[in-house]
C-alpha cells in the first residue's frame, strides 16, 4: 500500500504537466490587426475623387502589381504601379458609338486586354481591351433555363467582385422582390454563353417587405471566394452563409461582433435618413485573405453622429467607426479589431501578400488630402 502511495505521489507532477499541456492546446490563439509604418500613396488628378466604389489590385502576366480603380465621375479605370504609386494609364470606355458601352459602374480586369464592365441599368457585361475597343457584350437578363436575373455591379465598396474560374464567370444577380424566387448568383460559360442561375435565393428580412420597391436591405450583401467556397455576408444578419462552388449546399455560421448587441433593421418605407444609416448597428463587407488563410468581416457598432456631419458623405467614406472580425479557415472567430473614429475608410481596402491595406483617405481624417489616395498597411499579429 505504501508503495502504491509513493508511485502515485511521484506520478502527480506528470499528471499535472499533461493536464497543463492539454489545457494550453485547447486554448485558441487570438489575433488582431496592427497598424504598421508602411503607407502607399497614389496621386490623383483634379478630376478624380477619393470617393471610390470599385477598386481592385491586379497582377499582370509579368508578375507586376497594379492598383486599379474607377473614377466615379467618368467612364474611366485608372492603373497605378502598386509599389511606386506612380500613375500608369487610363482605360476610358466610350458611352456611345461603335465602342459604346453606356454608363459603367464596376469592372473586373482579367488581363490587360480582357476587361469586363458592369452596368447599373442593364443586365449587360461589356468586354473591352486596354484601348477601350469593344470586343463583346454578354446579356444575362435570363438564365438559359428561363430564370430571370437582375442587374448587379461588380464593386468593392459593397464587396461583390466577379470571380473567374477557368472559362466560367461567376456573377451576382440583384435582389428582386417582385419575383417568387430571386437568385443571388449565376455563372456564365464564356465559351458557349450558357448561363446557369444557382438555387440560392435572397433572404427575406422582417419588416423588409415593401413590394412597391424592387429591393431594400436584402441587397446589402457581400460575397467572397476562398478557392473552394463562396461565402455570403448580409449587412443585416449575424449569420454568414458558406456555399459550395455549385451552391448545392449552404451552411450557415453565426459570426457576431462583440461590439454589436443586436442588428437593428432600418425603415423600409421611405423614412430612413442618411444619418440613421450611419448610426445603425449592422455588418459590412467580407473579404478572404488567401495569404494568411483568414476572413475579415466588417462590423459597424451603433454610433452617434455629431451635428453638422453630412450623412451621405459619411456613408461614402465608410462611416464613423467600424471593427474587423477575424475568422480562421473553419470560420471560427479568432479576434476582432476596433478602429478609431473618422480615420479609415472601411469600404476601400485590399489584400496583398505582405498585409491588409486600408485607406486612411477618410474626409474627416485630420490628415486628409483630396489630391492623394492613401493606404495604411495592417499586419495580422497574435494578440
Amino acid at each position: 500500500m505504501e508503495k502504491i502511495k509513493l508511485i502515485l505521489f511521484l506520478l502527480m507532477p506528470l499528471f499535472c504537466f499533461i493536464s497543463c499541456v492539454e489545457k494550453k492546446a485547447k486554448t485558441k490563439k487570438s489575433y488582431m490587426l496592427e497598424a504598421s509604418d508602411k503607407q502607399l500613396s497614389f496621386a490623383l488628378d483634379p478630376n478624380t475623387k477619393t470617393f471610390i466604389l470599385a477598386l481592385f489590385p491586379f497582377t499582370d502576366e509579368n508578375g507586376k502589381e497594379h492598383l486599379t480603380f474607377q473614377n466615379q465621375d467618368q467612364n474611366e479605370i485608372l492603373f497605378y504601379d502598386m509599389n511606386s504609386g506612380k500613375f500608369e494609364f487610363k482605360v476610358k470606355p466610350a458611352y456611345e458609338g461603335p465602342n459604346g458601352v453606356g454608363k459603367v459602374i464596376g469592372y473586373y480586369v482579367h488581363t490587360m486586354d480582357s476587361i469586363f464592365l458592369t452596368s447599373p441599368y442593364l443586365c449587360n457585361i461589356a468586354l473591352i481591351d486596354r484601348k477601350a475597343e469593344l470586343k463583346d457584350v454578354i446579356s444575362y437578363e435570363k438564365a438559359t433555363d428561363g430564370t430571370k436575373l437582375t442587374q448587379h455591379c461588380a464593386l468593392s465598396s459593397t464587396y461583390c467582385p466577379i470571380i473567374m474560374i477557368d472559362n466560367e464567370m461567376y456573377i451576382m444577380s440583384g435582389c428582386n422582390r417582385w419575383l417568387e424566387k430571386d437568385p443571388v448568383s449565376a455563372v456564365i460559360n464564356l465559351k458557349d454563353k450558357i448561363i446557369r442561375a444557382f438555387p440560392y435565393y435572397y433572404l427575406s428580412f422582417p419588416g423588409a417587405d415593401n413590394k412597391a420597391k424592387r429591393f431594400g436591405v436584402e441587397e446589402g450583401l457581400s460575397r467572397c471566394f476562398d478557392g473552394k467556397h463562396f461565402v455570403y455576408s448580409y449587412h443585416f444578419d449575424e449569420t454568414i452563409y458558406i456555399a459550395s462552388q455549385e451552391h448545392d449546399s449552404i451552411k450557415p455560421v453565426k459570426v457576431k461582433s462583440k461590439y454589436i448587441d443586436k442588428v437593428r433593421m432600418p425603415d423600409d418605407y421611405g423614412n430612413l435618413t442618411f444619418i440613421d444609416a450611419c448610426e445603425n448597428p449592422n455588418y459590412g463587407n467580407l473579404l478572404f485573405d488567401k495569404y494568411r488563410n483568414v476572413y475579415y468581416r466588417i462590423a459597424y457598432p451603433e454610433t452617434k453622429i455629431e451635428k453638422g456631419v453630412n450623412g451621405l458623405e459619411l456613408l461614402q467614406y465608410g462611416r464613423k467607426r467600424f471593427s474587423i472580425i477575424i475568422l480562421d479557415k473553419d470560420f471560427n472567430i479568432i479576434g476582432e479589431t476596433l478602429f478609431p473614429d473618422y480615420t479609415y475608410n472601411s469600404t476601400v481596402m485590399f489584400i496583398r501578400e505582405d498585409g491588409l491595406y486600408i485607406s486612411d483617405s477618410h474626409y474627416l481624417n485630420p490628415n486628409y488630402n483630396d489630391d492623394v489616395l492613401s493606404f495604411r498597411k495592417f499586419n495580422l499579429v497574435e494578440n
